[in-house]
């Protein structure tokens, strides 16, 4: 018998066929998609578990938020009129500063909102990488949602050692790899160049070897010093550091790529590593001096580029629709018009997403023999209609708050804007008490005007374990650049 039936919905399928059904229906049993067919009037009277009329209503895939940190959530508001050279001072003091003054307590707030959100603006899978995995790997789970979450490794950035952060992550991966249904998988996720030793880099070349199925999730060319702390581990640069370590090839996620250029996108591409790109937070602090993503190298050489959020907290949005947008936006903007379609930008965030994540066999589209991640999106209102071109009013017009119902698993997790699967208010409430501990442990000044960091220095407030080491791996790189 059929779980669940969405009937008269205009279904866009992200299949190889690029087929939209004008008035369709879409079944699914046992979790997966059994059928994608034109509606017949016997399904509006159905005897499926759970029938939803989608008149006028389309039905897209999940959608894929192909980059995220997570465990900061709670501190939305505090960065957003920051500058880009102050943003990164605090962030690194709170870093240091949230574990051993706020506890868990703090993270598991911030896992479940973020969860919540992600829920109520369609996002049904999402790649982390997060210093506190284990606790995200229980919020997803718990939630209903889908996630690719690594223990981020980065001994410039965090005091415990590299050995610690290597085994750390072994147990991680034991502990939580395919777990809640297969719905919770692990990934191995360095730092990047900027954020990782050569010790580092050698544990994670180990654990690539011991669990060769695992996706490696990183930062590359995020920084102007990205070539000079390659050479620090003994790359020529950061792209020859992962060849060096054999992780660069078609399971490695490369993110920002800020600072790469026209052969580093050739080399990237010829790997099968996929492009991760994160618009907004970049644009919104600003990288640099025309410093932009070299996108029209890398679509020249073919790479699978897809769009993440990054730290959606640090800007104030979590809409992917409009991270989407905002891609198109810029990349017009440095390059030129027409550099994406509008059906390109949706293929981004559901079946290159999957592919990226290794998962484009289970979800990414519609069709039999997929899990159901479905998300449905009411167009059905003045701010949408009349329209031609779908993928367009997709893409450019449709917000998070469309969004009207979401299924993963083929279980209904929201249905008419209500989530079903969470507490919404102990979520909240949780939220509203460990925001305001934040404030009094770490004298971050807010009101309803905005927010004032602490006077503090920086140097007081972060452990110097990890800075020495990065001093030193400069050092190291800027020898071995200048070596005769």
């Amino acid at each position: 018998m059929t779980d669940l039936l969405i009937h008269d919905a205009i279904v866009v399928t992200v299949n190889q066929e690029h087929q939209i059904l004008k008035n369709g229906s879409v079944r699914v049993t046992d979790g997966v998609v059994s059928s994608v067919e034109p509606t017949e009037p016997g399904d509006r009277d159905s005897d499926a578990e759970r029938v939803i009329d989608a008149s006028g209503k389309v039905v897209i895939p999940g959608l894929i938020d192909a980059h995220r940190h997570t465990d900061f959530t709670l501190v939305q508001g505090l960065f957003s009129e920051l500058s880009g050279d102050e943003l990164l001072k605090e962030a690194f003091a709170l870093y240091h500063t949230a574990e051993p003054l706020l506890g868990d307590s703090f993270f598991e707030a911030a896992w479940r909102l973020a969860c919540l959100r992600q829920l109520t603006h369609g996002v049904t899978t999402v790649n982390a990488m997060d210093f506190t995995p284990e606790i995200g790997a229980s919020a997803i789970g718990a939630s209903g949602l889908r996630g690719v979450i690594g223990p981020e490794l980065a001994d410039f950035l965090a005091p415990a050692s590299a050995a610690e952060q290597l085994r750390a992550a072994r147990r991680f991966i034991e502990a939580y790899h395919d777990t809640h249904d297969g719905r919770v998988t692990a990934s191995i996720a360095p730092g990047g160049e900027v954020g990782c030793s050569r010790e580092l880099w050698e544990g994670v070349a180990e654990l690539r070897a011991d669990y060769s199925d695992l996706r490696l999730h990183t930062h590359l060319y995020d920084s102007t010093e990205a070539d000079t702390m390659a050479a620090g581990s003994g790359g020529d640069d950061p792209l020859d550091l992962l060849d060096r370590y054999g992780l660069l090839d078609e399971r490695t996620l490369v993110t920002h790529l800020l600072h790469a250029d026209r052969d580093a996108a050739r080399r990237i591409a010829a790997s099968g590593a996929h492009v991760l790109h994160c618009p907004t937070v970049y644009s919104y602090f600003r990288a640099g001096e025309r410093t932009w993503f070299p996108l029209p190298a890398l679509r020249e050489f073919g790479a699978n580029v897809v769009v993440g959020l990054d730290d959606p907290f640090w800007f104030d949005s979590w809409d992917l629709f409009q991270e989407a947008k905002h891609a198109r936006l810029l990349a017009n903007f440095e390059y030129g018009a027409q550099q994406w379609s509008s059906y390109d930008l949706l293929k981004m965030l559901t079946i290159d997403a999957a592919r990226a994540l290794g998962l484009d066999d289970r979800v990414g589209s519609i069709e039999p023999g997929k899990r159901a991640d479905l998300v449905v999106v009411d167009v059905d209102t003045p701010r949408h209609r009349p329209y031609s071109n779908l993928p367009s009013v997709l893409m450019n017009t449709v917000t998070a708050g469309d969004v009207e119902t979401v299924v993963v698993d083929g279980e209904v997790l929201v249905e008419d804007r209500s989530v079903r699967s969470m507490d919404v208010e102990s979520v909240r409430a949780d939220a509203r008490r460990e925001r305001e501990r934040l404030r009094t442990h770490t004298a971050w000044e807010t009101s309803l005007a905005g927010s004032t960091p602490p006077d503090e220095s920086l140097l007081r407030r972060v452990a110097p374990r990890p800075l020495l080491r990065a001093v030193r791996q400069y050092g190291r790189g800027v020898v071995a650049q200048h070596r005769w």
